[in-house]
């Protein structure tokens, strides 16, 4: 199985051959939530900068997070947009972290067409770092579905670190060779992030390079945190990089999107066997799912779940509740 940041990187070279004419003629969009991909030309660096403000606040809609729970869910709903950036196509990109801390799971998907969705379990609010003391002897998993071919690439590391951007760096740095870093921040209804990248350059000059990507890496940590929350991502690049001869691509919009449907459910229904669904109905009457991620309930009947198990296309009048 591949490695999932070693696709990551080659979708976004191919991306970035074929888009390399037109990056001096983009001119970037603010959005309440969106994408914006720039190039640092002089530096041979390429970056990514989200912001999340009606996306972050439907997840949060959904359940009654802790404070801390908030912040390490808002990272990675954050991280998800930015590292799924260069995926071209019809697929989606999966964050989860698993384990035995007070966190033991969260789990945040990113679609390629911006959709989101994300969602956290806890057994008690966690420290605010580092990631041990959040979720545990717990791993990191990348996944990305590309869709068509439904074929899989996963990549997993320890979360280990004093944040997610820490852990992330080191997934990218250490196991494909990728020089990359990551700012991640939250707040009640606002999230946003930043991440840069080193591009390939044959016969470089190493130091020169490393000199560019240090200088780099310390203009992005002069950034605060209410300017990536608020301020136009276009005005807030020039500023920060404005002798790296910047270019920006179009800001990218992005939402909230659950993935569930009732035929879906119903999936789920039929995969429970077909004695087990008729003694839920004898003791309830009927058979009620609820997206985690969403809160939407899917309710069954008697004829549905019959219409279930003979294969109809229908499956009754359908009753979604939000």
């Amino acid at each position: 199985m591949a490695s999932a940041a070693a696709v990551l990187w080659s979708i976004s070279q191919q991306f970035y051959a074929k888009t390399q004419p037109f990056f001096k003629n983009t001119q970037t969009m603010q959005s309440d939530d969106s994408r914006t991909r720039f190039i640092l030309e002089k530096a041979n660096v390429r970056g990514v900068l989200v912001r999340l403000n009606e996306t972050w606040r439907e997840v949060l809609a959904r359940a009654d997070y802790p404070g801390n729970v908030q912040q390490v869910l808002g990272h990675a709903m954050v991280a998800v947009p930015l590292m799924a950036s260069n995926i071209k196509f019809t697929g989606k990109l999966t964050l989860q972290a698993k384990g035995t801390g007070p966190v033991n799971l969260l789990v945040v998907q990113g679609n390629a067409d911006g959709g989101q969705r994300g969602l956290a379990r806890w057994k008690s609010e966690p420290p605010l770092k580092p990631l041990e003391k959040i979720f545990g002897d717990a791993t990191l998993t990348i996944q990305i579905e590309t869709g068509k071919d439904a074929e899989v690439y996963q990549g997993v590391v320890q979360a280990q670190g004093e944040y997610l951007q820490d852990a992330l760096a080191d997934y990218f740095e250490n196991s494909e060779q990728l020089p990359t870093k990551l700012v991640l921040v939250c707040a009640e209804g606002q999230a946003a992030g930043l991440m840069l990248q080193q591009l390939p350059v044959e016969d470089a000059d190493t130091a020169r390079r490393d000199d560019d990507w240090h200088r780099v890496n310390l203009l992005a940590e002069t950034i605060e945190s209410d300017e990536l929350y608020n301020k136009d991502p276009l005005q807030l690049l020039r500023q920060v990089f404005a002798e790296d001869d910047l270019r920006v691509f179009d800001a990218e919009p992005l939402h909230f999107q659950c993935g569930c449907s009732r035929e879906r459910t119903a999936g789920l229904i039929q995969g429970m066997g077909y004695e087990e669904a008729i003694d839920i109905l004898k003791d309830q009457s009927q058979i009620e799912i609820t997206c985690e991620f969403c809160s939407s309930k899917n309710v069954f009947d008697s004829i549905d779940v019959e219409a279930i198990f003979r294969g109809d296309s229908s499956l009754g009048d359908e009753t979604v509740v939000h």
